[in-house]
């Protein structure tokens, strides 16, 4: 667990270190970083997760709109993608948009509620899995940990509906 000095140290070099150092500038190239694309409205999720990426250096965005996560993930890959399940265009519609993308992402839904019926929902919709909301750190951390090892070993040209059509682009 994170000491209060420790966390209160990152949260109060977090907003000067997140405007003013372009990820090209943290000394590794941008597509070498882990980075978490949150869509969501809820602001204590933003915080949640901004804290927990400054603290394992992680490039963290947010979005509050399908187009606005679409436009983010045309412009950087992005390993992992946080749904919140309240998004206001609709989670389904989210998870769809994104699983169109030639850049394949991993999705969870992020829901208060986290059951066997919306886990078998969240699949069928090409989701990866529904974590809980609010985050806890460690089920964060692991899903995060699963999302690089997976987009950095290649296998990510197995997940999504378009799979066969973004493995034939490759060869």
């Amino acid at each position: 667990m994170l000491g209060w000095k420790t966390l209160r140290r990152v949260w109060e070099s977090f907003e000067w270190r997140k405007r003013s150092i372009p990820a090209e500038g943290r000394g590794e190239p941008i597509h070498n970083r882990m980075a978490v694309l949150l869509v969501a409205r809820n602001y204590s999720l933003r915080e949640s997760l901004d804290v927990l990426g400054a603290v394992n250096g992680w490039d963290v965005f947010w979005a509050i709109s399908c187009d606005e996560a679409i436009d983010t993930l045309k412009r950087r890959p992005v390993p992992l993608v946080i749904c919140d399940e309240e998004a206001p265009e609709g989670w389904r519609k989210i998870v769809e948009c994104i699983d169109l993308l030639p850049q394949p992402s991993c999705v969870l839904l992020a829901s208060r509620f986290c059951d066997d019926a919306l886990r078998a929902e969240a699949t069928r919709c090409h989701a990866y899995d529904v974590i809980a909301n609010p985050f806890s750190w460690e089920e964060v951390t692991d899903h995060v940990l699963f999302a690089w090892a997976w987009y950095t070993s290649g296998c990510e040209a197995w997940w999504g509906s378009n799979a066969d059509r973004r493995a034939l682009n490759r060869r």
